[in-house]
C-alpha cells in the first residue's frame, strides 16, 4: 500500500524559554518548489491555473515568487483510487512490474520526431519512460547505433498533488523532461557542466537588518513571541533562489529547490515523519552570529563499468544530506566557518540520510531528486566514455531545445522567509540556508569508478537482442 506525502501545515512558533532574555538569535528557512507536467506536441506544457504552476504543497507565480500550498489527500483514499483507476486503463505490458526494463534512445527518439512531425501528441508511455522508477544501467551498441537506459519499471499514475508514481510500489517515476535535461547538461559535442544545483539563501541586506532587529529586542514576556518572530520574518525579506547546471525554468530545475524547501520543513520540525529526528528537537543553544547551512549531496559506491567499457551500472546508489556552518558578520556577510557544525545539525543529517528511502516513501520529490541525481551522472558518464561517438547516435531531437522544449514552467526567483522560533537556554536560534550541490563529472573519474570482473554488466548488454524487436518498439522487457 501506498506512502502517502506527509501533510504540510502551518505550526504555531514554538516557545521553550524563560523569562529573562540576556541574547536574541533567530532561526529561519525559507524554501521553494514546483511543478508537475503533461505534454503537448511539442513541448512539456505547464501544468497548474491561477496564474502559476503547481505541485505538492507549493505554487509558482509569473513573478517567480514561491507560495505555500496544502497537500490535498492526507488519507491517501483518492490516490488509492488514482492507483487503482490507472491499472484498469493501461496496457497490460506497461502495466507489469519489470526488475530491468529497457528503453533505446534511438528508437525513443525516432518515436517522438515521427509524432511531432504529423502533429500528433507524445504518449503518457513515452512522458513517464515505459514506467522506469529508476534508471540503473547504460549500454552502448556500436554495432546498432544505440543506447540502451535499463531498470526497474511499473505501471503507474498521477497523485492528487501531481506527482506520476509507481502504482506497486509509490516511488516517482523518471520522466523525460528530467532525462533530457540531464542529457543537454553532458551533450554530444563541447563540455559539460560542472555542477549541478541549487541555493536559497537570506540576501546580505535581510541578515544585515535581521542582526540590527536582534540588537534592539529586549525580551520581558512570552506573549512578546509572535511579534519578535513577525519582526524577524519582515527583517530578513525575501530570499534569493538561484538553480545552476540546468535551466530553472524546468521539471528538473524545480527538484531540486523543491527538495530543499521540503527538507527544511523537516529540519524545522513543521513536518514530521516516524522515526526523523529534526533539528529543533536536538538544538540546546545557537553559535553566536552562525548560519547553519544544510545540502543535498549524491552518495554513490562507484559507476561499475564492464571491461569493454560499454556496459555500466550504478552501485549503491543514495542522497546524503550534509551540514556545515557559516559565521554573518553585522553588514550580513557570511563566511565559511572551519569549526564543526553544531550536534543538533549534525544529529538532523545524519538521521535524514539514514532515513532517505523511507521519507522518499513518502513525500515523492525526494525520490524524484534522487531519480534526477542518477540521470546526471549517467549522462556525465555517457559523456566522458563518448558513447555518441562509438555509436553513432547524434540526439538531433532529444538534445534540440527548439524541437522538443523543456523550459516550460515559471522560473523561482525569490520566496518568503520563514521564520521558527525556537528557544534553548535563552537564545533563539540562528538562520539556516541550504540547497542542493552535484558533481557528475566527479561521480564518473578516478576512484569511483571501478571495473566489472564478473562480467555481468556486460552479459546483461549482451542479452538484449534488438533484431527482435518490432517496429516502433522503443522498449522492452
Amino acid at each position: 500500500e501506498l506512502q502517502e506525502p506527509a501533510r504540510i501545515e502551518p505550526r504555531s512558533v514554538r516557545s521553550l524559554f524563560t523569562m529573562k532574555w540576556s541574547l536574541v538569535k533567530f532561526a529561519l528557512v525559507c524554501f521553494f518548489g514546483l511543478a508537475m507536467t503533461g505534454m503537448a506536441s511539442s513541448a512539456f506544457a505547464q501544468g497548474g491555473g491561477g496564474g502559476g504552476a503547481t505541485n505538492g504543497g507549493i505554487k509558482v507565480d509569473a513573478a517567480g515568487i514561491l507560495k505555500n500550498r496544502t497537500m490535498t489527500d492526507p488519507t491517501g483514499q483518492l490516490n488509492r483510487q488514482r492507483a487503482t483507476q490507472a491499472l484498469a486503463s493501461m496496457n497490460r505490458e506497461l502495466a507489469a512490474s519489470s526488475q530491468l526494463r529497457k528503453v533505446s534512445l534511438a528508437r525513443l527518439q525516432s518515436e517522438i520526431s515521427r509524432r511531432l512531425e504529423s502533429g500528433q501528441e507524445i504518449p503518457a508511455d513515452m512522458l513517464y519512460l515505459a514506467g522506469l522508477t529508476q534508471v540503473t544501467h547504460v549500454f552502448c551498441y556500436p554495432e546498432s547505433g544505440d543506447i540502451v537506459l535499463a531498470g526497474p519499471a511499473e505501471g503507474f499514475f498521477q497523485d492528487a498533488d501531481g506527482h506520476i508514481r509507481g502504482v506497486h510500489t509509490g516511488r516517482p517515476t523518471v520522466q523525460l523532461q528530467d532525462l533530457l535535461a540531464a542529457l543537454r547538461a553532458y551533450p554530444q559535442h563541447g563540455a559539460g557542466v560542472h555542477e549541478i544545483g541549487c541555493t536559497i539563501d537570506p540576501t546580505a541586506e535581510g541578515l544585515a537588518r535581521m542582526q540590527q532587529f536582534a540588537s534592539s529586542v529586549t525580551m520581558t514576556s512570552p506573549a512578546q513571541t509572535p511579534a519578535i518572530a513577525e519582526g524577524v520574518r519582515q527583517a530578513l525579506g525575501m530570499q534569493t533562489v538561484k538553480v545552476m547546471g540546468v535551466p530553472a525554468n524546468t521539471h528538473f530545475g524545480h527538484v531540486l529547490v523543491e527538495a530543499d524547501y521540503r527538507m527544511k520543513l523537516y529540519g524545522l520540525g513543521l513536518n514530521r515523519l516516524p522515526g526523523l529526528v529534526s533539528y529543533v528537537d536536538k538544538i540546546r543553544t545557537g553559535s553566536k552570529n552562525a548560519l547553519v547551512r544544510w545540502f543535498f549531496a549524491p552518495s554513490y559506491e562507484s559507476v561499475l563499468v564492464s571491461e569493454n567499457d560499454l556496459a555500466a551500472s550504478l552501485v549503491g546508489g543514495s542522497v546524503e544530506l550534509m551540514t556545515e556552518e557559516e559565521s554573518v558578520d553585522q553588514f550580513g556577510n557570511r563566511e565559511a566557518n572551519r569549526k564543526k557544525a553544531n550536534s543538533a545539525s549534525v544529529a538532523f543529517c545524519n538521521s535524514f540520510t539514514k532515513n532517505y528511502d523511507a521519507i522518499a516513501a513518502a513525500d515523492p520529490v525526494f525520490g524524484e531528486l534522487k531519480n534526477c541525481m542518477d540521470l546526471a551522472v549517467l549522462a556525465a558518464f555517457m559523456q566522458s566514455k563518448d558513447y555518441y561517438g562509438l555509436s553513432g547516435l547524434a540526439l538531433d531531437v532529444l538534445a534540440n531545445e527548439e524541437k522538443l522544449s523543456i523550459k516550460t514552467l515559471n522560473t523561482v526567483k525569490q520566496v518568503e522567509s520563514v521564520v521558527t522560533a525556537v528557544f534553548r537556554n535563552n537564545q533563539l536560534i540562528t538562520p539556516v540556508s541550504g540547497g542542493v550541490v552535484v558533481y557528475p563529472l566527479e561521480q564518473v573519474q578516478g576512484d569511483k569508478v571501478s571495473v566489472d570482473a564478473s562480467g555481468k554488466n556486460e552479459q546483461l548488454r549482451d542479452d538484449v537482442k534488438m533484431s527482435n524487436l518490432q517496429e516502433g518498439q522503443w522498449w522492452w522487457d
